[in-house]
């Protein structure tokens, strides 16, 4: 059987495929399969997946209508025979020994999932980020602890808290687990598709290795997702906040991380607010500050600031949640206004 399969959802990304897909080949586990889903891209990338699947015969292309990153994933597994699964975006690239390393330490400890550091790549530096655990192999209720609850949100509000990034290029995971519990990516959600699907492994799992290795170089770019303006961005956010509610009632265990998903709640609303007061929107400020005041007036928002506990908060975020809970809305607009502008010159 194949070790790995490798699924890399391929969207008008010319300009980085080819160092993406040559990590991959390069990859000292040779066992593996390589399956490049183009998802309708309108440049030449379907060309560049098509010269390489014809010299490499690891290589699978497959080409798709545009249906976004979760179809072309689905798809992508719908071929993947190896014993593992691990996921690349296109515009990112590998160590040449991530996939024996992951594969290695699996094997080792029967690891449903096994999981990676990363290095995260902007303007120019790299910067590695590590997960603050102290065990190389989590079972049972470690796993929520340890792993989900610090997806899901920090333990504070505080900036600069630790978190667990819930990307999917990160991990490798049981293919049997995977079509055992019919688990796939929900197609229609362009936001954190891959945290949720994160989630449903890592509760399914029963064993979970954790790799030292920063093996992965993520891409970031200025116009990500949460780094410009969004139109609907808290509905997006919502819409992951609730599935991520319903997978945690359905499997018992929303008691355990209530305080996070209560964090995360907040944050939520936090980036609403930053996100309304955005250079980018296109609203006069009367509306900007009207509809920041509607984001105060939130009634799960209003009740989780009542219980929640600010002890150990910068004053700056005592500040803030305190503006929130009176619906100081010129505060905050003009507060975020600034703050942007900030982040903008550095």
């Amino acid at each position: 059987m194949t070790k790995i399969s490798i699924i890399v959802p391929i969207y008008n990304v010319e300009k980085y495929l080819r160092r993406c897909i040559e990590s991959i080949q390069k990859q000292t586990l040779k066992d593996i399969q390589i399956i490049l889903v183009n998802d309708g891209s309108k440049d030449n990338s379907l060309a560049i997946c098509k010269e390489y699947g014809a010299v490499d015969e690891r290589i699978v292309v497959i080409d798709q209508p545009n249906g976004g990153v979760s179809s072309a994933r689905n798809a992508g597994l719908e071929v993947a025979k190896g014993e593992y699964i691990g996921f690349i975006d296109p515009d990112d690239w590998i160590e040449a020994n991530m996939y024996e390393s992951l594969y290695k330490q699996a094997k080792n400890i029967d690891a449903d999932v096994c999981m990676c550091d990363y290095i995260i790549e902007k303007n120019g530096k790299s910067v590695p980020i590590k997960m603050n655990i102290n065990k190389d192999n989590l079972e049972g209720e470690e796993i929520i602890k340890k792993i989900i609850a610090n997806m899901i949100g920090s333990s504070n509000l505080n900036s600069g808290s630790q978190t667990i990034m819930g990307s999917v290029w990160r991990i490798i995971a049981k293919r049997d687990l995977l079509e055992k519990n019919q688990l796939k990516f929900k197609v229609g959600i362009p936001l954190m598709e891959d945290l949720l699907f994160c989630i449903e492994i890592l509760l399914k799992s029963k064993k979970v290795g954790v790799n030292r290795g920063a093996y992965y170089h993520y891409l970031q770019h200025g116009h990500s997702a949460v780094a410009s303006y969004r139109k609907n961005m808290l509905e997006l956010q919502l819409k992951v906040y609730y599935f991520i509610q319903e997978i945690l009632s359905k499997e018992n265990i929303y008691p355990i991380v209530k305080e996070r998903m209560d964090v995360r709640y907040v944050s939520m609303y936090l980036t609403a607010i930053a996100n309304e007061a955005r250079k980018e929107n296109k609203k006069n400020i009367i509306d900007k500050v009207a509809y920041i005041k509607e984001l105060c007036k939130d009634p799960l928002l209003k009740n989780i600031l009542k219980e929640i506990n600010t002890n150990g908060y910068t004053f700056r975020k005592k500040l803030i949640l305190k503006a929130i809970k009176n619906e100081f809305s010129w505060f905050l607009y003009f507060y975020y206004s600034a703050l942007l502008r900030l982040l903008k010159k550095q």
